[in-house]
């Protein structure tokens, strides 16, 4: 009986998240996903790199066991290898708190964070990106709110699934895409220090009742910036 292919895979150990501290590694791992097998050619003609550029990269994602090679295949007169990620979906395992793994993953983000906006920049400097309607292509977005249990889990399922379109295998006629998300709990501690001060009389807790009650339908003072 032939064993089910991994759907999604976590890395987690320190040398696998040390290898996607470059950012090139990252795009391959973006573009590979998606592709299922495919040539180093094929990859380098999707990242708009030159092949010779990649071998290395591609190289050390396998050593990590995030690459690998699933045979070869006849081009012309020569053979060329075939490669596919892992699992079509690579997620990085969060340790947070002092003794976790934050000063492993934050150079990963803070790179993911500069190709985004080498992207954005890239997208915005071609006259042809789609800039208004259903078919936009180009949107920078940050917004800040109070969020529920509910409605927290209503936005990673919208980002869940965002994530699981762009890992879906490309059609014929598709165009490679860039999706960055970024969703962080702000002023935790604040927050918890607040919600454990004791109200100063009847009349400021009925307040603090009203506020609360609010929020939870309504996010007060929020911001919202896109472009």
């Amino acid at each position: 009986m032939q064993q089910k292919a991994v759907q999604t895979y976590t890395i987690r150990t320190p040398k696998q998240i040390a290898a996607l501290k470059a950012p090139t590694r990252q795009e391959i791992l973006d573009v590979l996903a998606p592709m299922g097998e495919a040539s180093i050619a094929e990859l380098a003609a999707a990242l708009g790199r030159p092949a010779d550029a990649l071998y290395h990269h591609i190289h050390i994602l396998q050593k990590v066991g995030l690459v690998l090679a699933v045979g070869e295949r006849l081009s012309g007169t020569r053979h060329e290898a075939l490669f596919r990620t892992v699992a079509p979906d690579l997620r990085i395992a969060y340790e947070p708190g002092p003794k976790g793994n934050a000063k492993s993953v934050t150079p990963i983000v803070d790179a993911m964070l500069r190709l985004t906006s080498r992207n954005f920049v890239e997208g915005f400097q071609n006259t042809e990106t789609v800039v208004e309607g259903e078919h936009r292509e180009l949107w920078a977005t940050r917004t800040t709110g109070w969020l529920t249990e509910r409605q927290l889990a209503e936005v990673n399922r919208h980002i869940t699934a965002l994530l699981r379109t762009t890992v879906t295998s490309p059609p014929a006629n598709g165009r490679l895409f860039a999706l960055t998300a970024v969703l962080v709990p702000l002023n935790r501690s604040a927050a918890r220090k607040t919600s454990k001060a004791p109200a100063r009389s009847g009349t400021n807790q009925k307040r603090q009742a009203t506020r609360a009650a609010g929020q939870a339908v309504l996010p007060a003072r929020r911001k919202r910036g896109s472009v």
